[in-house]
C-alpha cells in the first residue's frame, strides 16, 4: 500500500457519530418492527407509494446515465488510470477478484431468479405486449431478464467502486462515500454533512442486504417445504437466517484473503459446475437459441427498455419491475461498490469496468440463458407447469425445473451448497463493509465490529415478520432514494477528480 493509502487507513478504528447513529437507528428499527409489525408495514407501503409516484421515473434515467458514464470511462484515455497510482499492483489475482465481486454482487436470489423470472414474464408478459405463453412472450422474458441483471445493474456498482477507489487509493482519503464527495462538497464532508452521507450509506446497505437475504430466505423456506416437507413458517425462516449467518460470521472474521476469498472461489466453481451440467443434460439446442435471440432482442430494444418507455408511463408493471429492480440494485450499491473498491487497488479504471460490468454481464447472459432457457423449454413443452405460480414461489419453480432433468439427486447435491454459499458470501462481505463504513473507512475493520454487523440479518427477520416480500420490496425502494442523489454526486466528484488530475503523467502514460 502506498503512503497516501496508508494515510487513508487509520491504525485504529474510529467509532464516532456514524457508528453510534447507525447502531441507534438499527436498534430502533428492529425494536419497532418487532413491537409494531403492522405499523411498520403500513408505513413502508405509504412511503414506497410516495417514492414510486413522484421520483420512480428518475431511477431508469439515472441507471442509464451510469451505464453511459462507465462506457466513456472504459473507452477514453482515463481508462488507463491505475487506482493507487502508476506503480500500484493488484492485491488479488484476476480470478479471485472476479469471484469475490460477483459473489458479493448477486446474492442468494440469483439462483431462483435465474430460473423463475423468465417463467414469470412468460405467464405475465411485460406491459402485456404479447400473449401469455407465446413465443413472443418467451423472447420478451429473456430480454427483460437480461435488462434487470445485465450491464445496467453492474454499472451502478462500477461507478461507486471507481469513485471510492480513486478517492481512497489515488487521492489518499478514507474509504468512505463521504470522502469521495470531497471534490464536490469541499470541507463540509469533514463535518455533520459527511457523517449524514455515511449514515445514509449504512442504512442503504442494511435495507439492501435485508431485501436480498429476506427474499432469498423466503424462497429457500418455500423450497424446503416443497422438497422435504418442512413447515414454511416464520420460525423456519429465522432458523435459516441464523444458521447461515453463523457461517458467514466465521468467514467475515477471517478477513478478505482467507474466508471471503476462498468461499467466493468455491461459490463460483460450484455455480460453473451447475451451469455446465444443465447445459449438457438440458435442452442444449434450445439454450443456445435462447441466448442468441435474447441477446439480439436485448440489443435492438436497448434504448426503450433502458428508459422504461416501452409501455404506458406510470403503469403498474413499470413500478413493480423497473422501479423496484433499479432501486434494489441502488440500495446494494454502497455495500457492493465499496467492497469492490476495497479489493480493486492496483487495477486500471478500464480494468475495473471490464471486471465489474462486462464479465458479470456475460455471466448473467450465460446464467439466464441456461437456467431460464431450460425453464422456458420445459414449460412450453409441458414437462413442467409452474409459470403461473413462479412469482409466488420462485424456489418451487426452480426445484420443479431441476427435477425434470436427469440425475435429480446429483443436481440437489450441487444446488444446496450453491444456495448456502450465495447467501454466505454476500452476508460476510456486507458485514465486512459495514464494519469499515462505521469505523472511519478502516481497510481492515476490527473483528468485534465485523461480528456485531453480522447480525444485520435481523433487518431481514423484522421485515419478514411485518409484511414479508411486500415490505422487503418497499424497504429497497425507500432506501435507494437518498443514495440515488449520492450516486449522482459521486459521478460529479469523479469527473472533477479526473479533470483536476488530467495533467498528471498517470492520465497520459
Amino acid at each position: 500500500m502506498d503512503n497516501r493509502a496508508e494515510a487513508a487507513a487509520p491504525e485504529r478504528a474510529r467509532l464516532g457519530f456514524v457508528f453510534y447513529t447507525s447502531c441507534a437507528l438499527s436498534l430502533a428499527f428492529v425494536v419497532f418492527g418487532l413491537l409494531f409489525p403492522a405499523r411498520l408495514s403500513s408505513g413502508l407501503a405509504f412511503v414506497r407509494e410516495g417514492v414510486v409516484g413522484t421520483v420512480g421515473p428518475v431511477y431508469p434515467l439515472v441507471v442509464t446515465g451510469l451505464l453511459l458514464l462507465v462506457l466513456v470511462l472504459w473507452l477514453s484515455p482515463v481508462g488507463r488510470v491505475r487506482l493507487g497510482g502508476p506503480d500500484a499492483r493488484p492485491e488479488f489475482g484476476a480470478i479471485s477478484w472476479i469471484a469475490m465481486l460477483i459473489s458479493a454482487g448477486v446474492g442468494l436470489s440469483f439462483l431462483f431468479w435465474g430460473t423463475a423470472e423468465p417463467l414469470i414474464h412468460l405467464a405475465d408478459p411485460p406491459y402485456g405486449a404479447a400473449e401469455a405463453g407465446s413465443p413472443e412472450a418467451a423472447r420478451l422474458a429473456m430480454r427483460y431478464s437480461f435488462l434487470f441483471w445485465g450491464p445496467h445493474a453492474w454499472a451502478i456498482y462500477a461507478v461507486v467502486a471507481i469513485s471510492i477507489g480513486y478517492s481512497s487509493f489515488t487521492r489518499g482519503r478514507p474509504m468512505l462515500v463521504s470522502a469521495a464527495l470531497r471534490p464536490l462538497l469541499g470541507r463540509r464532508v469533514d463535518g455533520r454533512l459527511g457523517d449524514v452521507v455515511d449514515v445514509l450509506s449504512v442504512v442503504a446497505i442494511l435495507f439492501g442486504v435485508a431485501t436480498s437475504l429476506g427474499l432469498g430466505t423466503g424462497e429457500l423456506s418455500a423450497g424446503l417445504h416443497t422438497v422435504f416437507g418442512t413447515p414454511d413458517t416464520y420460525v423456519t425462516k429465522v432458523i435459516i437466517i441464523v444458521s447461515l449467518m453463523t457461517v458467514s460470521t466465521v468467514s467475515a472474521m477471517t478477513g478478505l484473503g482467507r474466508g471471503i476469498r476462498w468461499l467466493s472461489l468455491a461459490n463460483i466453481t460450484l455455480c460453473a459446475v451447475l451451469l455446465g451440467y444443465v447445459l449438457v443434460v438440458g435442452p442444449t439446442a434450445s439454450i443456445v437459441s435462447t441466448l442468441g435471440s435474447g441477446v439480439a432482442g436485448f440489443t435492438r430494444s436497448l434504448v426503450p427498455m433502458s428508459l422504461g418507455t416501452e409501455g404506458a408511463p406510470g403503469s403498474d408493471w413499470t413500478a413493480g419491475w423497473i422501479y423496484f429492480f433499479w432501486a434494489w440494485w441502488i440500495a446494494w450499491a454502497p455495500f457492493v461498490g465499496t467492497f469492490i473498491a476495497r479489493i480493486s487497488r492496483g487495477r486500471t479504471i478500464a480494468g475495473v469496468v471490464c471486471g465489474v460490468v462486462l464479465v458479470p454481464s456475460a455471466v448473467t447472459l450465460a446464467w439466464f440463458s441456461v437456467l431460464g432457457g431450460t425453464a422456458l423449454q420445459r414449460e412450453t413443452t409441458g414437462a413442467v407447469q409452474v409459470a403461473q405460480t413462479a412469482s409466488q414461489a420462485k424456489s418451487v419453480a426452480t426445484a420443479a425445473v431441476f427435477e425434470s432433468l436427469p440425475l435429480t439427486s446429483l443436481t440437489a447435491a450441487v444446488v444446496a451448497p450453491v444456495l448456502a454459499l450465495l447467501f454466505i458470501t454476500s452476508a460476510d462481505s456486507a458485514s465486512f463493509m459495514l464494519g469499515s463504513a462505521t469505523s472511519g473507512g478502516h481497510l481492515k475493520p476490527p473483528r468485534p465490529l465485523r461480528l456485531m454487523w453480522s447480525f444485520a440479518a435481523a433487518f431481514a427477520a423484522v421485515l419478514l415478520l411485518s409484511g414479508g416480500p411486500t415490505d422487503l420490496r418497499s424497504a429497497a425502494v425507500v432506501a435507494a432514494l437518498p443514495f440515488t442523489v449520492i450516486l449522482v454526486g459521486l459521478c460529479l466528484s469523479l469527473a472533477i477528480m479526473l479533470w483536476q488530475d488530467r495533467e498528471k503523467s498517470q492520465l497520459t502514460s
